[in-house]
């Protein structure tokens, strides 16, 4: 039962965290339904779940090499950036266009959507990596004790995620062609001031 809290506790931990990808996954599921989102989440997990069993495998001294780093973080912020610029000069339809495109999900893309926007953030590396280190050091946690922790936590935050796509899908209704652009110059800005922390994050050696 300590395993199991465990892994639920971090798996809450992670989910209050705002990052691109909470803004990325509510923008979703508001502007396409339900299922953008859902299918938004699955490439989220499926990329946390790489990230957890690449550190786990003791890749993780490749991945911690300063220049690989900065190149992960530079290719991370140019793509962060271009998201930011598109979704700031983004048009909005007309009303009934708008509500269309809530049924037009693409499944395939949207798990590779939430897949790439969450795997080039170094940060979710280092995040991976803190929580490993700790469970290893703090926990002693060991093989069947360590895939229940991380089966809990990965759980617990894909079924966060499910539940931020469910009640923001639920916004659809009222959405508006203002609502949209509000909401596209939101997520540019935010996506965007995100990529500049990547950029800063490069550029000062990683002591910022």
């Amino acid at each position: 039962m300590e395993v199991i809290w465990n892994g639920f506790l971090f798996g809450l931990l992670l989910c209050i965290l705002i990052g691109p990808v909470f803004f990325a996954l509510l923008h979703n599921a508001i502007e396409k339904g339900f299922w953008a989102g859902f299918f938004m989440a699955i490439g989220i997990s499926l990329s946390d779940i790489i990230y957890i069993l690449v550190i786990s495998l003791g890749v993780s001294s490749f991945l911690k090499d300063e220049n690989f780093q900065k190149w992960m973080g530079g290719v991370g912020g140019l793509i962060m950036l271009a998201f930011g610029a598109y979704y700031l000069l983004k048009p909005v339809p007309r009303q009934k266009v708008v509500q269309l495109a809530a049924h037009q999900t693409k499944g395939i893309r949207q798990v590779l959507k939430g897949f790439l926007l969450n795997a080039i953030n170094p940060f979710v590396f280092l995040f991976w990596l803190g929580i490993i280190s700790k469970v290893n050091l703090s926990y002693g946690y060991q093989d069947n004790d360590l895939i229940l922790f991380f089966s809990v936590l990965m759980a617990t935050v894909f079924i966060c995620d499910v539940l931020k796509s469910h009640y923001a899908g639920k916004l659809r209704d009222l959405v508006t062609v203002r609502f949209m652009k509000i909401m596209n110059r939101v997520v540019g800005l935010a996506l965007i001031l995100f990529s500049i922390r990547l950029f800063s994050f490069v550029f000062a050696g990683f002591e910022v």
